[in-house]
């Protein structure tokens, strides 16, 4: 990670590399401890300026090193002058790169809205299921630059600071309870994942030069001496990154659990005293299980049908995916909030909501969209009958009673 040249002619090159990888990750595991406990949660001021201070901290270290690294490029190379190229480079376009992003974006809108959105609670736990190990990882796989370049230092030193920073924020969040982790929630991060995925994806195939690593190809199964092709390789990539992240969001979830038992005890209570509608409660876990198996699949496979692996136009096509996800995570919305209103006007026909729900569904998977078409005609069609039946009853009563009547008379 630091410019150790100098030091590689004595022959310590080894031995200082072997101890930066055991203290990196453990001096920054104790700097995140240490602010875990010391930042202040007590008033809503102070989390403000929290917020505030990261999310400007995340956005300066972000675009400084990109703009230091150009100035640097530009500096250095026989031309002196600037490329295009350098913009990919500089700025990343990688996972962690849209991740500092993110975070940036959740901390300034919390801090200046208190309006609960599910789409933030989207937002906040793609960054505790996927910023989080990607945060996590980077400490065991830094790279250790070896050039003759002392300005190094700045970009090395940012790096670090920005991977402190990810596994800090939403450990905060949790703190503040604005991240309440629970194992059916962790959809959300499997679908942030293929959305971060389809982009990168994207962006990997048609720019030739830019820092996309692990999407057209892998530098940490290559350090380990695996060579597999574009795009087989993420078959590999995608399961054990989804694996490292659940068992972290566990770890978290059961840690969470146990210091808030109590509070959590009393929500559950309160959300089962509400009836849903167990028909779109059905199809709404239908739905967030379809977004999280097709998003992947698609991605492989429209990658293999892409014979060329880099600049070509046809990376565009790696957003279908992306596209899909967010139209399931609509779908799954309005699901979600039809089964606790549970109101039967929303099997009416022509009920506004009610198609804004199919096409939801149907621009997220069409055959799933027309099976839920077809399933929501025969819910209509079952409450009719019903109310028939509950009106020819309500017609059979009357008309004994009228009988009783005329006998009593």
């Amino acid at each position: 990670m630091f410019d150790i040249f100098p030091l590689s002619s004595n022959g310590m090159m080894i031995d200082i590399t072997i101890l930066f990888r055991i203290l990196f990750p453990i001096i920054t595991l104790v700097v995140v401890a240490v602010l875990f406990f010391v930042i202040r949660t007590k008033s809503t001021k102070s989390i403000k300026a929290t917020k505030i201070t990261l999310a400007s901290l995340l956005l300066f270290l972000y675009v400084f090193k990109a703009v230091f690294w150009i100035v640097r490029i530009i500096t250095i190379s026989d031309s002196n002058s600037f490329s295009t190229i350098y913009i990919p480079k500089a700025f990343g376009l990688d996972i962690p790169s849209w991740i500092v992003l993110l975070s940036s974006i959740v901390l300034y809108i919390s801090a200046f809205s208190k309006k609960p959105s599910m789409f933030m609670e989207f937002l906040k736990h793609t960054l505790l299921g996927v910023g989080l190990p990607c945060a996590v990882i980077s400490l065991f796989t830094v790279d250790i630059i070896d050039i003759y370049d002392n300005y190094y230092h700045i970009l090395n030193i940012i790096a670090m600071t920005l991977n402190m920073l990810l596994i800090f924020i939403p450990l905060y969040l949790i703190k503040i309870k604005e991240i309440q982790p629970s194992l059916d929630k962790f959809w959300y991060a499997i679908s942030g994942y293929i959305c971060l995925t389809s982009i990168c994806m994207s962006l990997s195939l048609i720019i030739r030069e830019g820092n996309l690593s692990e999407m057209t190809y892998s530098k940490i199964l290559r350090k380990i001496g695996i060579q597999i092709s574009f795009p087989w390789h993420l078959l590999i990539i995608i399961p054990t990154f989804l694996i490292i992240a659940f068992g972290l969001y566990y770890l978290i979830t059961k840690i969470y659990k146990k210091k808030f038992s109590s509070e959590n005890q009393t929500e559950t209570q309160q959300q089962m005293e509400l009836k849903r509608n167990e028909f779109f409660d059905l199809y709404a876990f239908a739905t967030k299980s379809i977004c999280c198996m097709q998003g992947f699949l698609i991605l492989i496979i429209l990658a293999a049908i892409i014979k060329k692996p880099l600049g070509t136009p046809w990376g565009i096509l790696c957003l279908i995916p992306l596209v899909m996800t967010i139209f399931c995570i609509f779908a799954v919305f309005e699901m979600e909030k039809q089964a606790n209103l549970n109101d039967e006007h929303i099997f009416d026909k022509g009920n506004p909501t009610a198609k804004r729900i199919i096409t939801f569904a149907l621009i997220g998977d069409v055959f799933f969209g027309l099976s839920f078409l077809k399933q929501i005609k025969n819910e209509r069609e079952a409450i009719i009958e019903r109310k028939e039946r509950e009106e020819k009853r309500r017609l059979r009563e009357l008309k004994k009673r009228e009988e009783l009547k005329n006998k009593k008379a």
